[in-house]
């Protein structure tokens, strides 16, 4: 990795983009709109704008070390982009327009109906949606949704108030279902990765798409993630560091 990153840090290009990107805002029913140029974006209405325009940064900004098209893993008008965990759909909006076809995975019903909502309001044909988790073995899950703090929404393991059950699936079993087989891989599940590609291994080895996957939730996940990919016969690249509790973490893992 490259010792740049010790100074390209993402809190330095998210406060140039609050202090110079050309950015509105506007209500739109209980969706907050953010307009840059000729892109509208959504978020929801309760939830602060702080973690809105971080997240409009990492997509917007080529040199943000959570930007997901960096190096070898761009994206061109004949990929298939899997979007996984696609929260508020900003990525998948993003790229809509640069790849032949996007689905979006995404637990938070409520995020998958502003999703839709945000591809209206686009005049763009929306993405596949897929409301379920991903992860290593087939299985069910509660999920409990936060709209104030969309990275504050959860998997449960036992129901609780406010929570309903979603179908877990495998990367290779839900590839198998689709229609068009992903060339291209985003992933941010807030520290689910290894499990959701190691879930994935008999699809990423026999059809090897590019991948982006965060890597700093946890003091692991680079050196799994790394491993795996690795065994797969994959040329990976590590990008970006984060110090968070006391520990340098690797913020994303590239590979193609």
């Amino acid at each position: 990795m490259s010792k740049q990153w010790l100074f390209h840090t993402g809190s330095k290009f998210d406060r140039k983009f609050r202090e110079s990107a050309p950015y509105s805002f506007s209500d739109v029913g209980s969706f907050l709109q953010a307009t840059i140029g000729n892109q509208k974006f959504l978020w929801p209405g309760n939830a602060p704008r702080s973690g809105f325009l971080q997240i409009l940064s990492e997509i917007l900004t080529p040199e943000h070390p959570h930007q997901y098209l960096y190096g070898s893993t761009q994206i061109g008008p004949d990929d298939v982009v899997l979007d996984i965990g696609a929260c508020e759909g900003a990525f998948s909006a993003f790229v809509t327009a640069k790849c032949k076809h996007v689905i979006a995975v995404e637990p938070s019903r409520s995020m998958c109906a502003l999703m839709t909502q945000l591809f209206q309001i686009r005049n763009e044909p929306s993405p596949q949606i897929l409301n379920c988790l991903f992860g290593g073995e087939p299985s069910t899950a509660y999920f409990a949704e936060d709209l104030k703090n969309p990275a504050g929404s959860r998997i449960c393991s036992e129901p609780v108030p406010g929570a309903y059950e979603l179908p877990v699936v495998t990367l290779d079993e839900a590839v198998e279902k689709l229609e068009f087989k992903p060339t291209f891989i985003k992933c941010d599940a807030e520290g689910a990765e290894p499990a959701i590609f190691a879930g994935g291994k008999k699809f990423l080895k026999e059809f090897h798409p590019k991948l982006a996957v965060t890597t700093y939730h946890s003091d692991t996940d680079f050196d799994t993630m790394y491993t795996l990919l690795k065994s797969l016969g994959y040329s990976v690249e590590g990008k970006g560091l984060l110090y968070s509790g006391g520990v340098l973490r690797v913020q994303m893992i590239h590979a193609w």
